[in-house]
């Protein structure tokens, strides 16, 4: 039988981990510990961790590793049951830090999600890896990427069910994502179309479609692949 005290010996093992890159363990983690360092160093002095409460809240790093495991799993495994086993807490803990953790990382969302200027370090980079990895000079103004992805839903919607049907007899989200190919630095999405809408027609919806002469000028372009339309 696995214990309260047991599975909470698990998280803090986990944490300690992370927070820990060079602790003896070899754990698939370690490779994402810096992210877990950032994104714990940005969001910790948000004032939804902080209260005035006689009952302290969980560590900061606690509430983010429980909700990046919830949103790291699908179907049962991130079911609200199954995450307050992993972590040894309860329910209602859970829910309360997916709630506080969410909302932190949505007021640093400018910081994490931000545009590079053309005459930035980044764009530079991404330029000479472009050229680095296509050999053509031509090519070089390919500053950023994009690709597609669908979201799975858990289950069939109630309402309009026939459009999140996807091409891959799926029920699910389109989401667009435009990277910097050199480091994979998402700097702008679209999220919230129904899975059975085309690459072509959510891509209107991306900050970069909407401002690009502005963003990119007239001498540099997205890579993408045949379902994106070749536009001036």
């Amino acid at each position: 039988m696995v214990t309260r005290k047991r599975i909470i010996s698990c998280l803090f093992l986990l944490l300690l981990v992370l927070l820990h890159p060079h602790y003896p363990v070899s754990c698939r983690i370690l490779r994402t510990s810096l992210t877990f360092d950032d994104i714990l160093n940005q969001i910790s002095n948000h004032h939804v961790f902080h209260n005035q409460s006689n009952n302290p809240q969980l560590p900061v790093a606690v509430q983010l590793a429980i909700c990046l495991n919830r949103v790291g799993h699908y179907g049962n495994a991130s079911s609200l049951k199954d995450i307050s086993q992993w972590a040894g807490v309860s329910v209602g803990s859970v829910i309360n830090c997916m709630n506080c953790v969410m909302a932190a990382l949505l007021a640093e969302h400018d910081n994490f999600i931000s545009f590079p200027t053309l005459n930035s370090v980044d764009a530079a980079c991404s330029q000479a890896y472009a050229l680095k990895t296509s050999g053509c000079p031509e090519w070089q103004k390919g500053i950023l990427a994009i690709d597609g992805s669908l979201f799975n839903l858990y289950q069939r919607p109630g309402l309009f069910r026939d459009a999140f049907y996807s091409r891959k007899f799926q029920f699910s989200l389109n989401c667009q994502v435009i990277i910097m190919p050199h480091n994979l630095t998402i700097v702008d999405y679209s999220l919230g179309h129904t899975g059975s809408a085309h690459d072509a027609y959510t891509f209107r919806s991306t900050h970069i479609y909407q401002n690009h002469q502005t963003l990119l000028g007239n001498n540099h372009w997205i890579w993408a692949d045949s379902a994106y339309p070749i536009e001036p």
